[in-house]
Parts: C-alpha cells; structure tokens; sequence
C-alpha cells in the first residue's frame, strides 16, 4: 500500500472498485503504519484516526476508484520518528 510523508502530513492511499472500499484500505495502511513507526497500540490508533484522519477522491473514474487518507503529524504522540 503507498505511503507518503510530507513535512507535515503522513498519506496513505486505497485504490478498490468502490471508494467505499479504497477508503477502507487507505484507513487499514494507517493503522498499520502507526503501529510499525510511532508503534501506537491499535486502540491508541484507533483514537488518533477517528478524530484526526481525512479522507479525498482522487479518482472515481473506470472500475477503480482511489481514496487517499491524510493525518497531520501533529496530532501523533512525541513517539514518531522524524526523518
């Protein structure tokens, strides 16, 4: 699953035959990125995510469609590890 860091946010990108789908793939590369770097329990992710994910379109066109989740760095505990 893609992941991408920018200064300020970390991204994680779902591509399924319903945005529905592609959302929950995108939130599923969350929750396993919080918990392999900043190594935050599931619960602990749990609880970043419903208050601090947010979710585009970036493509409905075809039989794919595409459904990016963002996060600001921020919001995640002192543990992440700057690059």
């Amino acid at each position: 699953m893609p992941r991408v860091h920018s200064p300020t946010q970390i991204m994680t990108q779902g591509q399924a035959g319903s945005l529905g789908d592609a959302q929950r793939q995108a939130t599923c590369g969350m929750v396993q990125w919080l918990q392999q770097d900043p190594r935050l329990s599931f619960s602990e992710s749990a609880q970043v995510l419903g208050r601090a994910v947010k979710y585009s379109v970036a493509n409905l066109a075809g039989r794919s469609s595409v459904g990016p989740g963002k996060m600001d760095k921020a919001l995640l505990t002192q543990r992440w590890k700057q690059d």
